[in-house]
């Protein structure tokens, strides 16, 4: 089913200007130069946002670039939730300003979610294993239930880690990591492109074909709140 958008703009005269103005546009969200209807949504959210004190607030990123199609018809909206009329939230998109959403204030607009690349290894499981040996990356620990190679490769695969994803073949001794974000890992376990991490044994777990991620994601949404106290802002993405 197509989305439609819709926006009307009523003032009667005297208001803005000495006749009445009246002004009604609607569009159906399409791809990036196509006649293809957009398909994929975040969904219908809402995000509270609250701090210890004033000088503790922080920016909530509500999305990253690598969260929709770079250069596509992406399209966001927001609306503040409060109910106060001085509490308002700053939107950003790359850091730059976009303006206040103040009390009951919304917004559409298009989005280009433009992001940098992600930073990729490939783990290589060889050597004497032993059950019991462990190998620790990004907060997560693997506990070897054998020697096989192979089997030590799946359970790190079989594993979460909170900045990267796996990927691995059956029967095969190698894992492939690709970082979750683009760009910088600050909360992550720094890789370097060559090296082994050690174990509790002598089986080792060679990083090979390195890539460094470049550029953080150069568009992420983020909104600011006015205050500490709780307040709430509603959002969806749009995105092909």
């Amino acid at each position: 089913m197509a989305i439609l958008a819709k926006l009307a703009l009523t003032s009667a005269a005297g208001d803005l200007t000495s006749s009445a103005v009246s002004i009604s546009t609607s569009t159906t969200l399409v791809k990036a130069g196509l006649a293809t209807t957009i398909d994929n949504t975040s969904g219908l959210a809402r995000t509270t946002t609250s701090a210890a004190a004033a000088g503790n607030i922080q920016a909530e990123i509500l999305y990253r670039g690598d969260d929709a199609t770079t250069n596509g018809a992406n399209k966001v909206y927001l609306k503040n939730m409060s109910d106060t009329v001085t509490e308002y939230y700053t939107v950003h998109v790359d850091g730059e300003e976009l303006g206040r959403l103040y009390s009951g204030d919304w917004a559409f607009f298009p989005w280009n979610a433009a992001a940098g690349t992600k930073a990729s290894f490939t783990l290589t499981i060889a050597a004497t294993w032993a059950a019991g040996d462990t190998w620790e990356f990004d907060g997560t620990t693997m506990t070897a239930a054998n020697s096989t190679t192979s089997a030590i490769a799946a359970q790190i695969d079989g594993l979460n880690y909170s900045n990267w994803t796996t990927d691995h073949g059956t029967g095969e001794s190698t894992v492939a990591f690709t970082a979750r974000q683009s760009g910088g890992l600050t909360r992550s376990t720094a890789v370097t492109l060559d090296g082994t991490l050690n174990t509790a044994g002598n089986g080792t777990a060679n990083i090979t074909s390195g890539a460094a991620g470049t550029g953080k994601s150069e568009s992420d949404i983020s909104v600011r709140p006015s205050v500490h106290t709780a307040m709430s802002i509603e959002h969806m993405l749009f995105n092909q």
